[in-house]
């Protein structure tokens, strides 16, 4: 009888039919680390990962070069680059610490380093995407460390994006791109007006922003748009519905390990019309290669580790890594098998990096912002950064419960008004509502 092989050996007979240049191709391609390829791999590897290199600063010369061209033809003269903030509010801007436990996040020492060279570079009518772009940080687990999520958050608002279509910071609900997650920017309304003749302690400037994130949890029923409401209505199912109780979408569940006091895993979802949607997870085998994944799926896992370890660590996604997010990746179907939309991440134990994927490669982040469940607010955001909704978890009074019958501790939905609600958008809803909840999960 053959002998199984190992994870390890039965990569390496895949990895062995290959040519040198095309394991190395495959490597630059899937972000597979160096050390893992044969000694001639490495070596084509090293060639074409300097010609990548090459390619990609004269590519960054090229954007720069645009870039100036677009400043000229909208008028400004050159060098006056107009960013999204000035230095001093980037200097100011303030994130929220990484927690205890095991959880890494960015050190704060290096972010703090690398704000203010972004802004010199600001205050000097530089674009700073460049600099943010070479950037590395480390990481580490303390209070020394900045929440990964809200750092990258942050300076991906910095980063050059088509404007199309793109969020601004302007006035209004809707509006500001910085109030999703966990970090106050500098300004009128930044920490550093608040307390400007000294630098506010760690234990001040968290109880602050935990009365900033009560303030906007307050202020939620203000929301223009459409209010939806989301929770449980039997120990295995639960709604999505309006507030005049029409059921927008049912959610059906089952068990799974390790067992919880009800059904956890989400397994079907039904909207009216008849409509029927299975959930289950993408058809990747433990020792397949991406090529042999469904479509779309690789490039979806390949994001959500980048977004898992942050989007500016060193770090290399190695195959195994690459084909264990992979094997994370969930699908809705419709009644052909037809993919609605993906599931990848999670938001738990205070990371926030599940997204929502449509075929068309349309998508949907939802960071959180908030100490706790009390006073946090999940906002869908898209690939854009336009706020589509916004959640909040509330406790139901009397009056409300007899809306939402039994319901005790339901979501409450805000859906931007300028967003249709269509099938598609009330799924995606319906399939994330749960993720605030799981935000402030702990393993065990």
């Amino acid at each position: 009888m053959a002998a199984l092989l190992s994870w390890n050996e039965a990569e390496s007979v895949v990895m062995a039919k290959l040519t040198p240049e095309q394991e190395a191709q495959y490597a630059l391609k899937w972000n597979v680390s160096r050390s893992d390829l044969t000694t001639a791999a490495q070596h084509e590897y090293d060639r074409l990962r300097a010609d990548d290199d090459r390619r990609a600063a004269a590519a960054r010369e090229a954007a720069a070069a645009a870039y100036e061209a677009a400043i000229r033809a909208s008028g400004w003269v050159p060098g006056n680059y107009v960013p999204p903030m000035n230095g001093d509010e980037v200097r100011n801007t303030w994130f929220m610490h990484g927690g205890g436990g095991n959880v890494s996040n960015y050190l704060a020492s290096d972010v703090d380093g690398l704000l203010c060279r972004v802004a010199a570079e600001l205050d000097a009518r530089r674009p700073a995407g460049p600099l943010i772009e070479m950037t590395t940080f480390r990481t580490a687990t303390g209070k020394k460390t900045y929440d990964i999520d809200a750092v990258d958050w942050f300076l991906d608002q910095l980063l050059p994006q088509d404007p199309r279509g793109r969020a601004g910071t302007s006035a209004g609900p809707w509006c500001d791109a910085n109030d999703v997650a966990k970090l106050v920017p500098g300004g009128v309304s930044g920490l550093a007006e608040c307390y400007s003749r000294s630098k506010p302690t760690w234990n001040k400037a968290g109880a602050w922003f935990a009365g900033q994130c009560q303030n906007a949890w307050r202020d939620f029923g203000q929301l223009p748009g459409t209010r939806l409401w989301w929770g449980p209505v039997g120990p295995a199912f639960c709604e999505l519905r309006t507030a005049d109780r029409q059921t927008l979408a049912s959610l059906g569940y089952g068990w799974q390990l390790p067992i919880r006091p009800r059904p956890t895993k989400l397994t079907t979802v039904t909207i009216p019309g008849g409509r029927s949607f299975s959930y289950k997870k993408a058809a990747v085998r433990l020792r397949s290669a991406p090529d042999s994944w469904p479509p779309g799926v690789a490039d979806i896992a390949a994001r959500s580790w980048r977004d898992s370890v942050g989007h500016f660590t060193a770090a290399t996604m190695t195959n195994s890594k690459h084909r264990e997010e992979a094997r994370r990746v969930c699908e809705l179907l419709d009644e052909t098998d037809t993919p609605i939309l993906y599931t990848s991440g999670q938001n738990f134990y205070h990371r926030a990096y599940a997204c929502v994927t449509f075929p068309d490669g349309r998508l949907l982040r939802f960071p959180v912002r908030g100490t706790r469940k009390a006073n946090a607010i999940m906002t869908a955001v898209d690939q854009t950064g336009n706020k589509v909704a916004r959640y909040r978890i509330i406790d139901a009074g009397p009056g409300l419960r007899e809306t939402l019958l039994t319901w005790s501790r339901p979501v409450e939905v805000t859906v931007n008004p300028g967003w249709e609600l269509t099938d598609e958008l009330v799924l995606a809803i319906a399939v994330s509502a749960d993720w605030l909840s799981s935000y402030f999960d702990a393993p065990g």
